[in-house]
């Protein structure tokens, strides 16, 4: 089965008959190569090693893996699959509040997969233009892009008032029948339809305890994202049929009767709402969305939504919104980096060149430093005037790598610059170079047309270069450079500059990154683990190699008493 043609065809389907509703989906879910496509996606993602209520991670999974998917195949088509509770964990927000995680099995995750393949092709093509997040090539920079031109409208047309949208706990309010409803709108098979619900309905386990699932679907979940663009798809056309999709005629004439006209975008569960009317027309649309809203089953949020001028501005998507005096003295929107998002940024560099880490390795904290700075950076880059921002926060990378060497190696700053300062006024230590943020340069937002992705002419043969998805940065998941075993860094890297780059087993010829230094004699087997990392127990060999090495020497440590 050729699974990239067969979505092609769900969604061109279902473009071409917009009341179709599909049936045989179920023979799709339980087909080996549609689950070996999910399993790819699954065990290239990267949670893969974070086991759900049963302890399995990716690893063990593919242990035999061509022998469990077989099983998982087997097991829905008896249709005697049944999902365990999603485990409960917790991520701090940046309001300091926490968001709950609902975290599947290994072989949940790779049938919630699977049924994403099979839904998210029918349903791109019934979603809203105006609808971003989570879905293939909708990014922020798309919903920014459409902002930033809209407010760049004058005249008649420009629009003075933001609605900041919200919905209370979206995530965990989602009513599951009238969720199973509106997805029956497209789906007939009814064993796609039960699968979803026995999803909906898995519970949660926290600590020990169960909990019942009865609204909402887990965050964490993969196809919670769509299932969640599902729902408000009905928010959507309600806003496309009432205010979005009129005829222009239609816009000046309201405009003429001094009633305003609105633009939407949607992403995710978060939505900005402008008006170009008076304030008190923004504040009647607020509470028509609130109604909208509570027919639905869901809550505004009263904390979250509020009614902006644009000249006060508004935060979306991790953005500051603006409209305010340009360089040639006109009224124009910005997108800028918030201040909120400056002191983030700020916090993280300290926390990665903190005192608690000294014993960490100089290529660790190098690395970790480069890998946060190149997403925060990238992520705004696109803002107007970053370089202003990104040269503001070079003397924090540059002095707190300064101070934290300096504390590591007890050396005077004069000292430590002599040693590690280099051209373009940075830090480098062996083959390892600490970025700046001014490394990074403006980029500027490119308006597209939006094509499904599933039904485009010009389809390229990889589908992971055809779809394409964002994952937002997020602090909680930053590598601050922690080491399993700390200043090993240091040491592999001193050792291979060093070496010919040869396998010392087999003689294969390798790159500085192919390199494996490993311990001659087991780390395991020493009475103190640091005396193993001495020169003459080290060697650089290949990747099937060391391989190879490592699993003798846990047969051989496995028989010692």
């Amino acid at each position: 089965m050729d699974v990239s043609e067969m979505q092609r065809k769900l969604s061109q389907w279902a473009t071409d008959d917009p009341a179709k509703r599909f049936v045989d989906l179920y023979s799709l879910l339980c087909n080996e190569v549609w689950l070996r496509v999910a399993h790819h996606t699954v065990n290239t993602n990267q949670g893969r090693e974070t086991a759900g209520v049963d302890g399995i991670t990716m690893s063990n999974f593919n242990g035999d893996v061509e022998g469990n998917l077989k099983r998982l195949s087997e097991t829905l088509k008896a249709k005697t699959f049944e999902p365990e509770p999603v485990r409960r964990a917790y991520i701090p927000k940046a309001n300091g509040k926490k968001r709950p995680l609902g975290i599947p099995t290994i072989e949940e995750r790779i049938v919630q997969e699977a049924l994403r393949m099979i839904l998210e092709p029918i349903w791109e093509a019934d979603f809203s233009v105006h609808s971003y997040g989570f879905r293939p090539n909708r990014s922020t920079y798309d919903a920014m892009t459409y902002i930033g031109k809209r407010l760049a409208s004058y005249g008649g047309d420009s629009y003075q008032w933001v609605i900041e949208g919200d919905t209370a706990s979206y995530f965990d309010t989602i009513p599951h029948r009238r969720l199973m409803k509106a997805v029956k709108k497209r789906v007939a098979d009814r064993n796609i339809r039960d699968v979803r619900w026995k999803f909906l309905r898995a519970g949660v386990m926290y600590r020990g305890n169960l909990s019942e699932t009865l609204a909402g679907t887990p965050q964490g979940g993969i196809v919670s994202p769509l299932l969640a663009h599902i729902y408000l798809h009905e928010l959507d056309r309600y806003m496309e049929s009432n205010y979005l999709n009129l005829p222009q005629w239609r816009r000046q004439r309201r405009r003429a009767e001094g009633k305003a006209n609105f633009l939407y975008v949607r992403y995710a569960d978060d939505f900005i709402v402008l008006c170009n009317g008076r304030k008190e027309e923004a504040f009647q649309m607020k509470e028509e969305l609130a109604t909208v809203l509570d027919q639905m089953g869901l809550v505004l949020s009263k904390e979250k939504t509020k009614v902006t001028h644009i000249t006060e501005g508004f935060d979306f998507l991790g953005y500051r919104v603006i409209r305010s005096i340009g360089t040639k003295g006109k009224m124009i929107p910005k997108v800028l980096v918030p201040e909120k998002a400056i002191k983030r940024f700020c916090h993280e560099i300290r926390r990665i060149f903190g005192p608690s880490s000294m014993n960490e390795s100089v290529k660790a904290r190098m690395l970790a430093a480069n890998r946060f700075m190149r997403g925060w950076c990238e992520y705004y880059r696109c803002t107007n005037s970053p370089g202003v921002v990104f040269t503001r926060l070079r003397p924090e990378v540059f002095w707190g790598m300064a101070h934290w060497l300096g504390r590591k190696y007890k050396s005077s700053m004069p000292e430590i610059m002599r040693k590690y300062y280099v051209e373009g006024n940075t830090f480098q230590y062996k083959s390892v170079r600490l970025d700046m943020p001014d490394k990074y340069k403006a980029k500027r937002f490119v308006a597209k047309t939006w094509h499904n992705p599933y039904t485009e002419k010009e389809r390229v043969k990889e589908e992971k270069d055809r779809v394409k998805r964002e994952s937002l940065p997020t602090y909680d998941k930053i590598w601050t450079g922690h080491e399993p075993r700390p200043g090993w860094g240091d040491i592999r890297e001193e050792f291979l500059l060093n070496s010919d780059l040869i396998c010392a087993i087999c003689g294969k010829p390798m790159t500085h990154y192919e390199a494996h230094v490993d311990h001659k004699i087991a780390r395991a087997t020493f009475k103190n683990p640091t005396d193993a990392d001495r020169p003459g127990n080290l060697q650089v060999i290949c990747t099937d190699c060391h391989r190879a090495k490592t699993k003798i020497d846990r047969k051989v440590l496995s028989r010692k008493p």
